[in-house]
């Protein structure tokens, strides 16, 4: 194997990925996975250049251009919610989760590691051929004012994004190894793992009813959060575990970018409670960032992790219990890369074969997903909606998602309607107060109850969380509990 070592390459052993602590990036010391590069990779890296020289001179970018446009969007949202006094709004144009890109790529973010900063510079060789990045607007001066504030307690979007620079906060260094993957991905250096399309449904024997726990947005692993015992994900699997259910599902997302290591470490290691019905895992937009790879050959490949073999290494499945189809999609694999991934879609043959039976069934149905298929405060349907419920033939009677870092209950009188739409994307990453929910009548409840850290850093942070769901024939109670085991919201106290 060859690893990357202060600008250079040099041979190592059997391990399938390498670790370095990268210090002093933003200021902080932050342990973060490099890119792993094998001799198969240095020759694509060096094959590739050719060809994409020759993209450059056809006048081609394989669609850079809505990249560019998005990450210029995803800038000015940041530089709105840090210098203007113009609060932003829901349902602007870009993510501010990708909102420091440009001043990444354009060479302008300080102190970034020799490691991080060689990657970078053969991913613009690449770049640079096809017409190079645009512009960053925010300069160094901006950037060190803000970092006073985000090395701090940070800075809360309406959404609840806490935007820091602690760990898997929005402006954590550790996501910019989201950005070099995608790219890698986009140019087509590394390919996109084959998509599996055989799926078997997995019946459950009659019993008086079915616990299923559902959490979204989990892959973080144990790392130290402030002064609490244990990380919020393994708080979370600790209660989860506790709950003991027949199943476990996770709605997706591996940080930063689905790594081979990652899912091993992140998911499959720290996944303590196992399901005596079935593990399963969703795909999703981060682990779409490493091309698949370490879902698929990793998380999902009984040769490696028995964890999730219930699925027969596919990202689509459904479970029938009862008068219950509960059915979860791959909406990620298709998603667009113009808004890296962050647009989910079903648009594949057989996903859709699996929903049309699923529509003429006449069993109730409960749709998971890893995308929002409603927008943050719930009063625009997605281009989600309209895949999955074209291919349903009617509506869903319930639909689970993650993705948005929140937990929201949306109202009939949200762009669902009857539906019973849910995120449950909060079972790991730092948020805070979602002031664009408040008094909506679009959402009915939304996770809201402090975290009580007495670290500084996270003064503005609530409590994550998970869902239980107890099935009968023919109907659910939905439990919804914190970290700390608290009850946040029930089905049936809501009536």
């Amino acid at each position: 194997m060859l690893y990357l070592n202060k600008n250079k390459f040099r041979r190592s052993g059997p391990a399938t990925e390498c670790l370095l602590c990268l210090s002093n990036l933003n200021s902080h010391p932050w342990p973060i996975y490099t890119m792993v590069f094998t001799e198969k990779f240095a020759i694509n890296l060096e094959a590739q250049r050719n060809q994409l020289n020759l993209a450059g001179i056809l006048g081609l970018n394989l669609g850079l251009d809505q990249v560019w446009s998005f990450l210029e969007a995803s800038e000015r949202q940041l530089i709105q919610l840090m210098d203007s006094p113009v609060p932003l709004s829901p349902n602007t144009a870009g993510n501010i989760e990708f909102g420091w890109c440009l001043f990444f790529l354009n060479g302008m973010m300080p102190n970034v590691p020799s490691e991080v900063r060689f990657i970078l510079k053969g991913i613009k060789e690449g770049l640079n051929a096809l017409g190079g990045v645009p512009v960053s607007h925010i300069i160094a001066l901006q950037w060190e004012r803000w970092l006073i504030r985000l090395d701090g307690a940070g800075v809360v979007k309406g959404d609840g994004s806490l935007v820091s620079t602690a760990q898997y906060a929005l402006l954590d260094p550790g996501w910019v190894l989201s950005v070099l993957q995608f790219l890698l991905v986009k140019l087509g250096i590394r390919k996109i793992v084959p998509f599996n399309s055989t799926s078997i449904p997995i019946k459950i024997l009659p019993q008086p009813s079915l616990r299923v726990a559902v959490f979204g947005d989990w892959g973080t692993g144990a790392y130290q959060d402030g002064h609490l015992a244990a990380s919020p994900s393994q708080q979370v699997m600790q209660q989860i575990s506790k709950q003991a259910p027949d199943i476990a599902i996770h709605l997706g997302d591996v940080y930063y970018s689905g790594m081979d290591v990652e899912e091993q470490h992140k998911l499959v290691d720290s996944w303590h409670h196992h399901a005596p019905l079935g593990n399963f895992t969703l795909n999703s937009n981060h682990e779409m960032y490493y091309g698949g790879h370490g879902l698929f050959k990793v998380a999902l490949d009984p040769a490696v992790s028995p964890l999730f073999k219930a699925q027969g290494g596919a990202t689509f499945f459904s479970i029938v219990f009862g008068n219950w189809l509960i059915i979860g999609l791959d909406s990620a694999y298709n998603a667009p890369q113009a808004t890296m991934y962050l647009d989910g879609a079903v648009t594949d043959p057989d996903q859709k074969k699996l929903l049309h039976q699923a529509g003429v069934s006449g069993k109730k149905i409960m749709i998971l997903t890893h995308h929002n298929p409603l927008n943050e405060i719930g009063d625009q349907q997605n281009s989600l909606w309209t895949d999955v419920v074209s291919a349903l033939g009617k509506k869903p009677d319930y639909w689970y998602f993650g993705h948005v870092h929140n937990g929201i209950v949306y109202s009939e009188t949200s762009a669902a309607g009857t539906v019973k739409c849910r995120c449950q994307g909060n079972a790991a990453i730092p948020i805070g107060h979602a002031a664009w929910f408040d008094n909506k009548p679009s959402i009915s409840f939304y996770t809201n109850s402090p975290l009580g850290d007495t670290d500084p850093r996270n003064a503005l942070r609530i409590k994550n969380g998970f869902a239980l769901l107890e099935f009968t024939a023919n109907s659910v109670l939905e439990n919804w509990y914190y970290q700390d085991g608290s009850l946040a919201w029930s089905s049936q106290l809501a009536g």
